[in-house]
C-alpha cells in the first residue's frame, strides 16, 4: 500500500460493529486517482469479478480481456475528470494504510457517448466485446432521461470482501451526493444491479430513472446473468 496522505479531503467518519462484536472506526476520504494506482488495482481485483455485467461477460476470467479492460480504463481517464473516494480505518493521520472500499464517479456531459469514446479502439476478446455491447445497451436507458447538461456518472463501487455488511457501500453512496454539492454538480447517477447497492441508494433517497428486468436485460445484452439479480436500476440523486 502506497499510503496516500496530506490533501485528501475527509467526507465522513462513522463506526461499524463487526461480527465478533468489536467496533471499528472508519472514514471516507478523497483519493487523487491515477492510472494503475492502488484504487485502480482495487477495482480491478474486486469490482470487475463481482459486478453483475462484468461477471456475466467473464472479464476477470481472461487475462487478455483484463488487458483490454485496462486499456479502456486508461482511455476513460482521459475523457473527463474522475473523482475517487475510499473507505479506510479512521486513524490519527490521513494516511490510507488499507483500502476497505472504493467509489469512482466521472464528470460527464449529456452529449457524451460511449461509442464516441471507444470509436478508435478495437477489442479482440469476446469478453470485452460483450461488455461493451452491454454498456451501450444500458447507456440507452439513460439517454434523454437525465435532464442535466453535466452530471457525475458512477464508474464503480466496491467493498473488500472481508469488510462487507458494515455499511461501507451506504457511506460511499452518501458521499456521492456530498461531492455533487461540493462541486455544484446538479446530479449523480449510476447503474446498479446488486441488491445491496440498490438498498443503499434507497436508504440515501436516490430515485430510479429507469429499471430493466433480468429477462429484458439478458435479452438485450445477450448475457446470462446470475439469478440473484432481480433487475438493473439506473438510480440518481440531486443536490435539490
Amino acid at each position: 500500500m502506497s499510503g496516500k496522505s496530506d490533501l485528501c479531503k475527509i467526507w465522513t467518519r462513522f463506526e461499524s460493529k463487526k461480527q465478533d462484536g468489536s467496533i471499528i472506526k472508519l472514514r471516507i476520504q478523497s483519493w487523487p486517482l491515477q492510472p494503475e494506482d492502488d484504487v485502480y488495482e482495487f477495482m480491478i481485483k474486486y469490482f470487475v469479478p463481482d459486478e453483475a455485467i462484468h461477471k456475466a461477460a467473464g472479464i476477470a476470467k481472461s487475462q487478455e480481456a483484463i488487458k483490454e479492460y485496462r486499456e479502456l480504463m486508461n482511455i476513460l481517464f482521459k475523457v473527463a475528470p474522475l473523482h475517487a473516494t475510499v473507505c479506510c480505518f479512521d486513524t490519527d493521520t490521513t494516511t490510507v494504510e488499507k483500502i476497505l472500499g472504493a467509489s469512482i464517479v466521472q464528470l460527464m456531459k449529456n452529449t457524451d457517448k460511449l461509442e464516441d469514446i471507444t470509436k478508435h479502439m478495437v477489442f479482440k476478446t469476446a469478453e470485452m466485446q460483450e461488455l461493451l455491447h452491454a454498456a451501450k445497451v444500458l447507456e440507452g436507458y439513460l439517454e434523454g432521461k437525465a435532464g442535466y447538461e453535466t452530471f457525475y456518472f458512477g464508474r464503480g463501487i466496491s467493498v473488500h470482501p472481508d469488510y462487507r455488511r458494515l455499511g461501507i457501500a451506504n457511506e460511499l453512496i452518501k458521499v456521492r451526493k456530498l461531492i455533487c454539492i461540493d462541486n455544484n454538480i446538479p446530479m449523480a447517477c449510476a447503474g446498479m444491479s446488486a441488491r445491496g447497492t440498490q438498498k443503499a441508494a434507497d436508504k440515501n433517497n436516490w430515485k430510479t430513472l429507469s429499471e430493466v428486468s433480468l429477462e429484458e436485460l439478458q435479452e438485450k445484452t445477450g448475457l446470462k446473468l446470475e439469478k440473484n439479480i432481480i433487475s438493473h436500476k439506473l438510480m440518481y440523486t440531486t443536490i435539490d
